[in-house]
């Protein structure tokens, strides 16, 4: 079971090919007189799970793929296995790149095209991976990789697992913030952070002090270095009597084991969950928690180019309000 996600940071990238191109096949209304506008719709994918983790139907040079939405990944990553399927160029580049299980040494690739639900992505760079995703059923096509944050972050992103759609949005000609959602919705202050294309936020378990986090949908749960679970008075010997593994996938080859621990509650703005399941990695190598997509399963999310993220929990979205935005 993977409990994990692909998660990676770029150390060291110098290429010519790592230049995002997203282009919308229709320009961004102006706003109206009134104060309303028409949001621009950038790409709406059908949304699917595997893992409980996001994964969304693309395309690449125009064949059908699907993608996990990884929110917690700098750049977008493409499976080694299915590369020599594609017809994609190699760079002379390649990174470094740091995971859950230690770093390794990764090649770069250059792809023509990215279909993204009406948007097109082309001469996109991709690392490759020598990791293996899980395996398809038809008629859905293969998962060949994962989106990174350089392309989900580039706009607004709508992430509605109970309702299995994504949306890439252009708000930029919006007169007033996103999102036009009706019913009760949360705002959850996040700082975005472009050097390293991270979002962070802030959460806690069981009243404690606030834990700084990255927002990851690529880890199927939420995720604790141990350090940080020894700071909310978790001791080693409470980790033995949890259950663990060892076996999930990751970018390294150190060894490492994560723990299933139980809290009394997480609180994420003026949302309190409680016995939350968070998983505790024995390998220190992060110095911050991984938010994970577990959150997504009861939750809608829109996280906006700016510092805020708005979220809606499945009772609190009205019938019929499950589509794309429409304008005020």
């Amino acid at each position: 079971m993977r409990y994990l996600p692909f998660y990676r940071r770029i150390i060291s990238f110098i290429s010519p090919f790592f230049v995002l191109c997203i282009t919308a096949l229709s320009g961004c209304d102006t706003p109206q007189k009134d104060g309303s506008c028409t949001i621009s719709t950038l790409g709406v994918l059908p949304l699917y799970t595997s893992h409980h983790s996001p994964v969304v139907k693309a395309t690449i040079n125009k064949q059908p793929v699907l993608f996990e939405v990884d929110t917690g990944a700098f750049n977008s990553v493409l499976s080694e296995q299915y590369a020599r399927k594609f017809d994609v160029t190699y760079a002379s580049s390649m990174v470094r790149t740091v995971g859950a299980k230690g770093s390794e040494f990764q090649h770069v690739v250059q792809v023509d095209d990215i279909g993204l639900g009406g948007a097109t992505n082309t001469n996109h760079a991709f690392t490759l991976t020598s990791l293996q995703f899980e395996p398809t059923r038809p008629p859905l096509p293969p998962l060949v990789g994962l989106l990174g944050a350089e392309i989900l972050l580039a706009s607004d992103l709508v992430i509605d697992m109970p309702h299995h759609n994504m949306q890439l949005l252009d708000m930029r000609q919006c007169p007033y913030p996103a999102p036009l959602w009706k019913g009760t919705m949360h705002i959850i202050p996040i700082d975005r952070n472009l050097d390293d294309m991270k979002l962070h936020l802030h959460f806690t378990l069981d009243g404690g002090a606030p834990i700084r986090a990255v927002f990851d949908t690529g880890a199927s749960h939420t995720v604790l270095p141990v350090r940080i679970a020894h700071r909310l008075g978790v001791t080693d010997e409470m980790l033995k009597k949890d259950p663990s593994t060892t076996n999930f996938s990751a970018i390294g080859d150190d060894k490492t084991t994560v723990y299933r621990h139980h809290f009394k509650t997480m609180t994420l703005g003026d949302f309190t969950i409680s016995d939350p399941e968070i998983l505790i990695n024995d390998n220190d190598i992060l110095d911050y928690a991984l938010f994970g997509a577990d959150f997504l399963r009861q939750h809608r999310v829109w996280i906006t180019t700016g510092q805020v993220m708005y979220v809606q929990h499945v009772s609190e979205i009205p019938p019929g309000n499950t589509d794309q935005p429409s304008a005020r």
